[in-house]
């Protein structure tokens, strides 16, 4: 469901859910945010954050880079490598074969200060230095194509009949494009703030008894960054 707020623009209870509607009243910017997906995915993900999305940075330019499904990993190895922004988004599956090669570009987007993002189903979310993302209800209970796991690691998010210009949509990659907006405001509003700040600062999320990850919440986030950013 969504609805309009006094200043007419348009508001979800998907922002209540993970604390970003204050956040987003705080400010906007033009932090970029890269999405590397297949050709048919690209416009859903790159949507989700804009004003004909959930609006949590819609000035935050979109640059893409598709991708087959199912590719060999050193094929997204050289995609990381040519990145050219400080957030990355990453929701594909990759295909067999030498892993080594995609481990090392995700160990060089750390030392190149670029946080990645990515669907907790994918390889990349394996690599300590990535943030997987889970999909959620709008009760913030896991999605139904979630598998438990009290292990996971990352983050859940809203995932399901997200908004976007190509319609509601729902997935894990959608979920971690809520994040990827999400971060690309936050760094909008701490510009000086590092990607391991950053990072930091999202994984807090908010403490619950569901199983898994934490949820994302934004305003504990920002009062991370205010704290320990500026």
């Amino acid at each position: 469901m969504l609805f309009g707020d006094l200043r007419g623009r348009v508001r979800s209870p998907l922002l209540d859910l993970v604390r970003l509607n204050r956040v987003v009243r705080w400010g906007q910017g033009a932090e970029p945010v890269e999405v590397i997906a297949t050709e048919a995915d690209t416009p859903y993900l790159s949507g989700v954050g804009g004003s004909a999305g959930l609006s949590i940075n819609p000035l935050s330019p979109v640059l893409t880079r598709p991708l087959g499904q199912a590719r060999p990993p050193e094929d997204l190895a050289e995609v990381l490598r040519a990145v050219t922004t400080r957030i990355a988004l990453v929701s594909l599956a990759v295909g067999e074969g030498d892993e080594h090669p995609l481990h090392a570009a995700l160990d060089d987007t750390a030392a190149r200060d670029i946080l990645v993002i990515t669907a907790g189903d994918t390889s990349v979310a394996d690599h300590p230095w990535s943030i997987p993302v889970l999909s959620c209800t709008p009760s913030g209970r896991p999605s139904w194509f979630v598998e438990p796991d009290p292990d996971a690691r990352g983050l859940f998010a809203p995932g399901e009949e997200v908004p976007g210009p190509q319609g509601p949509t729902t997935g894990n990659g959608v979920a971690a494009a809520v994040v990827a907006a999400t971060a690309a405001l936050l760094w909008t509003l701490f510009p000086s703030a590092t990607a391991t700040q950053l990072r930091s600062a999202l994984l807090i999320g908010t403490t619950t008894r569901r199983v898994g990850p934490p949820l994302l919440d934004a305003e504990r986030a920002h009062e991370q960054l205010a704290h320990y950013a500026t």
